[in-house]
């Protein structure tokens, strides 16, 4: 580690906890070092959680242990071993060995004599005490000392036939005994409430499911999610306008209602994303009525058709478009605040769309010969388009409620920089306490499996990171949100690990996840025709790991 982080973990080693139940113990990993690193103490797993030391990252595992005396466990030291010899961590729980190792090592620090407790297993046969789940430590066996620390045996294994070298008791190498976590082991933060753990406390959090169209997803959800796994706290539905007022003026609340119903029953919470425009080819979700001619009842709002993309596509800033979107969104901000709807008490956040779908997409086409020009004649231009989102972000900010108001930032050409129209959004919004979304989380290789998760450079200059500067100026100001550019179990877009993805999130103060139903499915839907066995336990470990963060059902 370094020496920053080394001080500051020394500082709180010698914080130890004196309840006689367990707390988890936490692994992260270090890329550049190659390093893993173990701790159990709440602060140095805030510090680590918040990004506070570049390069460090969950890697969705944890054990067990006792925080203070308890029964027979045996108390477990902590060294630190120096920069020179490794810069990392060496633990144990055998009295004997930490005094060897004292003795041995007169440069190694003994930042704690009992970090933690742990049982130890039979010196002959490596056996634990009945309960207990074994952990397994493996060195690294290089002149830059690390240890790792593990109760899954397939990885100690891969870990040796990596070159790692197995130390520990008896035939299997256990070198310490881990407890079961205790009812009364600290529980996660709640899905609803105030959360301390995220940078906006009193505002939403938490994992979601997105937009689950499919009947199977639903199906499935339903089945093996909805209600039963604790890390899911609801779902963010996209809701299209027309579905909602297919005539001017009236509307069909319960279709939103219909839609919300399988996670209201199971007292979750739903985020409502109204959409204005379709991403597809057939524009279903701007209602006729809007682009209809007044003398026909319509708003006669004014449109650009032309070949190869949707049909009488609105022109955003036509000053009818605009009243007819913000009536929508005064109308629907009114419906589900307070108690107005029977589903008000589970609406989390309300988001609008200032551009396609339920985000910030431009006009179809407004770069791209023909329509290009279909477009300039209609009045678009830079300018034009940040004015008008900046009127919808007003309006939409400007309503009289008690839910959270959240909006898309946009990214279109023309600014100084990348950044540059992302950055004029975000501080109408802020003003308006309006939170942030944005929908490529996992683009440009920040999520791999062999990327170190950590807070995006607000200087990258790469366009799909046009949210880096808001997010970097804004955190703490209005909640963050963020949706991935795929499902991680899609590949042909772009390759990304689930536990990564969650970890890059959490490093950018990200306290809403928008996730796509793979990754629930892949945790705990066996039957689902994607489902891949092996990769199970470790979606379940991330979104467990996530959880534990940004808030759980079963939270307190």
């Amino acid at each position: 580690m370094k020496n920053a982080l080394i001080a500051f973990l020394a500082s709180l080693a010698a914080v130890t906890a004196t309840a006689a139940t367990t707390v988890n113990v936490i692994e992260y990993y270090n890329a550049a070092q190659d390093h893993f690193f173990i701790t159990s103490i709440p602060a140095e797993i805030t510090a680590l959680d918040n990004g506070q030391f570049v390069g460090w990252s969950r890697t969705g595992r944890m054990f067990e242990a006792y925080p203070g005396p308890t029964g027979n466990a045996s108390p477990v030291c902590r060294f630190l071993i120096p920069p020179a010899l490794g810069d990392s961590h060496f633990y144990s729980a055998s009295p004997a060995e930490c005094a060897q190792v004292a003795a041995t090592y007169p440069t190694f620090v003994e930042e704690s004599a009992a970090v933690m407790y742990m049982d130890l297993p039979n010196a002959t046969t490596g056996a634990c005490p009945s309960g207990d789940i074994p952990v397994y430590r493996v060195w690294d066996n290089r002149a830059d000392s690390n240890h790792r620390y593990t109760v899954d045996l397939q990885l100690r294994q891969q870990m040796v036939s990596l070159g790692w070298v197995a130390e520990g008791y008896g035939p299997n190498q256990v070198i310490m005994c881990a407890p079961l976590a205790t009812p009364s082991a600290a529980p996660p933060p709640p899905c609803v409430g105030t959360n301390p753990n995220v940078a906006v406390p009193g505002a939403p959090h938490g994992l979601y499911v997105w937009n689950p169209l499919s009947a199977q997803n639903q199906a499935l959800l339903a089945k093996d999610t909805i209600g039963k796994d604790p890390s899911l706290c609801g779902a963010s539905l996209v809701i299209n306008w027309a579905d909602v007022e297919p005539t001017q003026g009236n509307y069909n609340w319960p279709a939103v209602i219909a839609a919300a119903q399988p996670y209201v029953d199971a007292d979750l919470t739903v985020n409502l994303l109204f959409s204005e425009f379709t991403e597809g080819t057939v524009n279903n979700v701007t209602p006729a009525w809007v682009t209809a001619p007044v003398s026909q009842g319509g708003a006669g709002a004014a449109f650009v058709t032309c070949t190869g993309y949707p049909a009488m596509m609105p022109v955003y800033w036509d000053p009818a478009y605009e009243n007819a979107w913000m009536n929508f969104i005064a109308a629907a901000v009114q419906q589900f605040s307070k108690q107005n709807s029977k589903i008000s008490k589970n609406v989390g956040y309300l988001r609008f769309a200032t551009g396609g779908g339920a985000e910030a997409l431009a006009p179809a086409g407004y770069n791209t010969p023909p329509c290009e020009n279909e477009w300039i004649s209609a009045g678009y231009s830079y300018n034009t388009w940040n004015a008008h989102v900046a009127r919808i972000i007003n309006n939409m900010g400007s309503q009289p409620t008690d839910k959270q108001i959240m909006v898309s930032l946009p990214q279109v050409p023309g600014g100084a920089t990348v950044y540059t129209v992302s950055n004029l959004a975000a501080a109408v919004a802020e003003a308006k306490g309006v939170g942030f979304s944005f929908e490529s989380m996992g683009d440009a290789n920040v999520a791999s499996a062999t990327s170190t998760p950590a807070s995006c450079n607000p200087n990258a200059a790469i366009a799909t990171l046009h949210w880096c500067q808001a997010y970097t100026t804004y955190a703490g100001k209005v909640p963050l949100a963020a949706q991935p550019i795929t499902a991680t179990t899609t590949t042909t877009t772009v390759t990304m690990d689930i536990g990564k993805l969650l970890q890059y999130g959490l490093a950018n103060h990200i306290q809403i996840f928008e996730l796509y139903p793979e990754e629930w499915l892949q945790a705990n839907s066996p039957t689902w025709p994607g489902f891949d066995p092996t990769k199970q336990a470790a979606y379940q470990a991330a979104l467990q790991a996530a959880s534990q963060i940004v808030g759980a059902t079963n939270g307190r």
